[in-house]
């Protein structure tokens, strides 16, 4: 499942953040250390824009991971 904006996602570490959805000269990126919780803010082409640590970043969509909600099952004793 592909996650869309307002979804909570998953980051793993060493992937690499950038602050614009196109590589310029200027341009800023990170590496992260350790894996994220982020919020998918906005979509491109090949990246997602996501918010983390109350800044937006752009990252590549083969490194983001939807997290579903877990099954819950009400089950009544026969």
């Amino acid at each position: 499942m592909l996650p869309t904006i307002g979804d909570m996602a998953y980051v793993p570490s060493e992937t690499y953040l950038f602050s614009e959805e196109v590589r310029r000269e200027n341009s800023k990126y990170e590496k992260l250390s350790e894996p994220q919780l982020v919020l998918v803010i906005g979509e491109g082409c090949r990246f997602y824009q996501v918010l983390m640590l109350g800044n937006p970043w752009w990252v590549r969509k083969r490194d983001v991971y939807t997290i579903q909600e877990e099954a819950t099952y009400d089950r009544q004793a026969s």
